[in-house]
């Protein structure tokens, strides 16, 4: 097994690793562990996975749960979303990290490309954790200790949740089950203990404390730190390609430049 990095900052290549192999996966896990938590993405080529060996490659990185998310599951296993997108905008064109909404949201994410365009549809991921670094220090302890809103009801997501067939009850039960809650501003990681960023433009709607001006300028500028290239990564996607990356320190964006081709990728939250 080879890892070699892909930019200074984030993002490693891990090559001659069959993921189907779960004797060889856990030879490695350890390994890929530690690359994930000091990388923060992941990605590995030419691979061919069943639901269920995605599932279990997905838990070498940590506790899988069933979908929480307001994405299709897979009809062969609880642990598996269908993203699927064909001639139609995806709502998720948009800097973000995956359900920061939930009190816990997924520590990574584990996705496989099934069906992919011959060109376009590439994914960029931003270290947040180098952006929180890049700030000043009095910012930086400013912002320390602050805690900031986060609601699923974006309009991103609540044209994908209307659009299911089921989807004013789907709407209805979100609300009860998910209100809006308060998450820290700035984030020590789990495993690094590095601070770094914990808003994006999508699900972070007020920060506590500030005012209704103060929030909206400081969000902007917060969020927009993740679309400084120098703590970026783009994938190019093909099919049998599988992305590995870290929900906490990071954020992503899924370039939307391949409609009306079709897409189809298998998501898998670790948790």
């Amino acid at each position: 097994m080879l890892i070699e990095h892909m930019t200074p900052s984030i993002g490693s290549e891990v090559r001659d690793l069959d993921l189907s192999d779960s004797a060889a996966v856990s030879r490695h896990a350890q390994v890929l562990r530690d690359a994930l938590a000091e990388r923060q993405v992941l990605f590995f080529r030419d691979q061919d996975l069943t639901p269920d060996a995605q599932v279990e490659f997905a838990r070498t990185f940590g506790e899988v749960l069933p979908v929480a998310s307001t994405f299709p599951v897979h009809p062969d296993n609880a642990y598996l979303e269908l993203l699927i997108s064909k001639g139609k905008k995806t709502g998720t064109d948009v800097w973000h990290a995956d359900l920061t909404w939930q009190h816990k949201p997924p520590a990574a994410t584990c996705l496989y490309a099934v069906d992919v365009p011959e060109a376009g549809g590439d994914t960029m991921w931003a270290s947040m954790t180098t952006a929180f670094e890049s700030l000043n220090p009095a910012i930086q302890k400013y912002l320390d200790g602050m805690t900031a809103v986060h609601s699923w009801e974006a309009p991103e997501v609540m044209r994908s949740v209307m659009d299911q067939e089921n989807g004013m009850q789907r709407y209805q039960e979100l609300r009860i089950k998910h209100p809006p809650i308060d998450q820290p501003v700035v984030l020590p990681h789990p495993v690094t203990g590095r601070k770094q960023l914990f808003v994006n433009s999508i699900y972070t709607t007020y920060i506590n404390g500030m005012s209704r001006d103060e929030s909206a300028h400081w969000l902007a500028y917060l969020s927009g730190l993740a679309k400084v290239p120098e703590w970026q990564v783009r994938f190019r996607w093909r099919k049998g390609s599988v992305a590995v990356w870290d929900n906490i320190a990071t954020q992503h964006y899924a370039v939307n430049d391949y409609h009306p081709a079709a897409r189809r990728m298998h998501r898998v939250t670790i948790r």
